[in-house]
């Protein structure tokens, strides 16, 4: 009988383990859910190609099972394999430091300001033409998404400037100009220059210019974020 009871007590811890243990699973660029196996042959083959770029967007628990929102992809370098936007890639996993800018009444934004729903900040300069070029793509995400993600842009143009320009160009974004001190921050080197953060205001993706050829790609990660 001694015997007994103490194998009632493994077999309970056993049988408790098990039906608690969760499994993790991926879903890569939105697509469906697969295991640990696959991912890593996914990206055993994007290796073949170059550098891997690993995002990991979202995580959700569930009573048997983490799901990991993940971006992966290639990296895009220089042709000496440089990634010009490195410096600023390190700030990924951060929260954006909202509370450093200031808003229209001259006044610091409070550091919840962009909580709540997902984000877009675009960096950017009056005459700068790769900027001007990315416009119709900007707007056309904020037409998409209208309230329901944070549109902001960001220059370290005056206001005048800023200003001037919306009178010849439509920018649907929520502009900060006077900001190059806090650009400097973010070791920011190169325009136009995007992160997307996620509800908490977390950094998530750091990305240059946006063309039309991206947009299905980025609004695939924003649809996750929401």
């Amino acid at each position: 009988m001694k015997v007994k009871l103490n194998v009632i007590p493994a077999l309970l811890l056993f049988f408790s383990s098990n039906l608690f243990a969760q499994t993790t699973y991926y879903k890569v660029n939105g697509g469906n859910s697969i295991d640990v196996k696959k991912y890593e042959e996914i990206k055993n083959n994007l290796a073949k190609e170059g550098k891997i770029e690993e995002l990991n967007l979202k995580t959700t628990q569930e009573k048997d099972s983490i799901i990991h929102y993940v971006k992966l992809g290639n990296l895009s370098t220089t042709p000496d394999g440089i990634d010009p936007w490195s410096e600023t890639k390190k700030f990924i996993g951060t929260k954006f430091p909202i509370e450093k800018y200031i808003n229209n009444d001259s006044k610091n934004f409070k550091n919840d300001y962009l909580e709540g729903k997902p984000t877009l900040i675009n960096f950017w300069f009056t005459r700068c033409p790769p900027c001007i070029e990315e416009l119709p793509t900007l707007n056309k995400l904020k037409e998409k998404y209208g309230d329901k993600v944070n549109f902001i842009s960001i220059t370290f143009d005056s206001q005048k400037a800023v200003d001037e320009f919306l009178k010849k160009f439509e920018f649907k974004f929520e502009h900060i100009p006077n900001s190059q001190k806090q650009i400097d921050e973010l070791n920011i080197e190169g325009y136009p220059i995007s992160l997307i953060l996620s509800k908490d205001g977390i950094i998530k993706i750091v990305t240059s210019m946006i063309t039309e050829y991206e947009l299905k790609d980025l609004e695939t990660s924003i649809n996750i974020l929401l």
